[in-house]
């Protein structure tokens, strides 16, 4: 995709008024949808954005009540399936970020011939908007609001996400007692690492103000593409305008690559150590995004005093796209007359979930196969229905990543049969750099009893206790994909090697059900499994409570051969026919 300029604001419930309305890139105005019930029981009242996919509207779920922001793809977009599967993939990566700091996605939808995507509305505008209003932030609040934007960043990362655009449109502005709060959205360009790219080869993706050196490069990207943007955003909130600025894209370029950022007077040397650490030119010089959690609440804390810096010069120039759009979006509008808000929102009750229609009132209705197959089309065509994303090493063989089968294990699960695994809630706030997801097993030594007292003056000399042998680090091939086009699933089989081969398994999946984990060491060249496998059933996965460990079990396998750990994995969701897979290790010679 073309960079997005930043204007691009999504969620953002920026219009009261309803005023502010225009029409869409198709030409038929967005104020024709007032009052449309679409999806099963979401009724539009008003535009509130616009974006390069689509049109962000205010809505209200009819079943509950609550305020709702729908996010509808323009129509005019449907003829590129890569943007098509943009949106798919937006919607599966937001399922699978249940974090405190990224809009919560509740719904996918097809609408006529077009898609809709459901997320919380987030009524507090956006960064871009705050600092329109005030400008400058004080050093000790900005660092706070920059580290929650990293612990959001964190939580992606290790699922292997780029976010590829982070800039002040795409953070939107939470009040929770008094306080500011952020809530990171627009993944609708973010990338899965070792996936086979959804942009054009050579494709520069990203907003240029924002975008780190190797960016502008066609590198490939990584998290740390993210904490460059994040030091670009950091010095925007403190100073009100980015570190670089020119009206080209080839200026600004040429500043990223220099690399010399201007200190302003009253930045606090804590913070410009940050910042200029997250502008390193080299992405391995860049700190981590756990790294950067703690650093930043130490700064917050320190500078709590310090006074904002006052108002710039001169306002910053909206940055220019690196590339024209694909799709010509529609002129600067004109003003249309203010519109009565929508008068089923006034002393609207809580209706009981609605009956499944056969036909909708309006807006191309026509063929809804098409839609079906459209989508089902986009998700197969990104990857995540019947073969995994692999992001295991990048000399791992995504073509035997995993695979997606119909489920042979009984839907009715035996209790574990092996340790409980500690569950870990998803939704959590990263206080340092999270070490691997397999690092967490450790290794089994044997306790040492404390030798009786005897009466003998001169102590007996002790046997020495035999430590077990350490084990090498852990090789993990994580990779995740999408059960009944719906609920997200995220794998890991891992081993490590030692006197023997040890081996465990992740499963992570962010919905209500029950699940089972069969792990084996099998034989690459045979097929034939060695040892006894490690069966974990019994695993109850809820929102609060969406990943499990299975393991960890050890083999001793004959030498001389190559080996991978097979993870096959059951997962019954509540009403939902139960969905199974096969995820491979990465092979290994022993």
């Amino acid at each position: 995709m073309a960079g997005i300029g930043r204007k691009d604001t999504t969620t953002v419930d920026q219009d009261p008024t309803g005023s502010g309305a225009r029409p869409d890139s198709d030409g038929a105005s967005t104020l024709d949808l007032s009052g449309r019930c679409v999806g099963s029981s979401y009724i539009l009242i008003r535009p509130i954005g616009q974006g390069a996919t689509g049109t962000v509207w205010r809505g209200v779920d009819r079943a509950s009540g609550e305020p709702v922001a729908v996010k509808l793809l323009h129509e005019s977009l449907l003829r590129q399936p890569k943007l098509v599967t943009r949106f798919v993939q937006e919607r599966t990566i937001l399922l699978m970020l249940r974090h405190r700091n990224v809009v919560r996605v509740r719904d996918l939808f097809s609408v006529g011939e077009s898609l809709g995507l459901v997320m919380d509305l987030v009524p507090g505008g956006s960064l871009r908007d705050h600092l329109r209003e005030h400008h400058t932030l004080a050093p000790g609040e900005a660092a706070r609001l920059a580290a929650e934007v990293a612990a959001a960043l964190a939580e992606a990362h290790d699922l292997g996400i780029v976010h590829r655009d982070l800039k002040p449109d795409n953070i939107l502005l939470h009040r929770e007692d008094g306080r500011l709060e952020i809530r990171l959205t627009d993944f609708g360009i973010a990338r899965v690492l070792n996936t086979p790219r959804l942009t054009t080869t050579h494709a520069v993706v990203g907003t240029p103000h924002y975008m780190a050196p190797e960016a502008f490069q066609s590198s490939a990207t990584s998290p740390a593409a993210d904490v460059y943007a994040l030091g670009v955003l950091l010095y925007e909130m403190v100073c009100g305008r980015p570190p670089y600025d020119s009206d080209t894209v080839h200026d600004l370029m040429r500043l990223h690559l220099e690399g010399r950022p201007e200190r302003l007077d009253g930045i606090p040397d804590a913070l410009w150590e940050i910042i200029n650490s997250c502008l390193e030119q080299k992405p391995r010089l860049r700190p981590t995004t756990g790294e950067l959690i703690a650093d930043l609440s130490d700064v917050a804390r320190a500078t709590g005093d310090a006074p904002a810096l006052p108002k710039p010069d001169k306002s910053p120039r909206e940055p220019a796209p690196v590339s024209p759009p694909p799709v010509s979006l529609s002129p600067p509008p004109e003003p249309l007359p203010a519109r009565p808000v929508h008068p089923s929102l006034a002393g609207m009750r809580k209706l009981p979930p609605p009956q499944p229609r056969n036909q909708a009132a309006s807006w191309r209705w026509g063929r809804p196969w098409a839609m079906t197959a459209l989508v089902v089309a986009a998700v197969v065509a990104s990857g995540v229905t019947t073969t995994a994303w692999h992001l295991g090493r990048a000399d791992g063989d995504p073509g035997r990543a995993a695979e997606v089968v119909q489920p042979t294990l009984r839907p009715t699960l035996p209790p574990a049969a092996s340790r409980s695994p500690s569950p870990r809630a998803t939704t959590k706030t990263h206080t340092a750099r999270r070490p691997p997801i397999a690092a967490q097993a450790l290794t089994p030594v044997r306790p040492q009893k404390t030798p009786r007292t005897t009466k003998a003056t001169t102590p007996a000399p002790r046997t020495p206790v035999r430590e077990a042998k350490k084990y090498g680090p852990d090789n993990c091939n994580r990779g995740f994909t999408v059960a009944n086009f719906s609920t997200p699933v995220v794998f890991s089989p891992c081993h490590s090697l030692g006197a023997k081969v040890q081996f465990h398994g992740l499963l992570a999946v962010p919905s209500t059900g029950d699940g089972r984990i069969v792990l084996s060491v099998r034989d690459v060249g045979s097929g034939r499994t060695v040892g006894s496998p490690k069966v974990c059933g019994g695993l109850r996965f809820s929102k609060d409570s969406a990943t499990h460990d299975c393991g960890t079990g050890t083999v001793a396998p004959p030498r001389g051969h190559r080996y991978q750990v097979i993870l096959e994995w059951l997962f019954q969701g509540a009403g939902r026919q139960p969905a199974g897979g096969i995820a491979r290790g990465n092979e290994f010679d022993w």
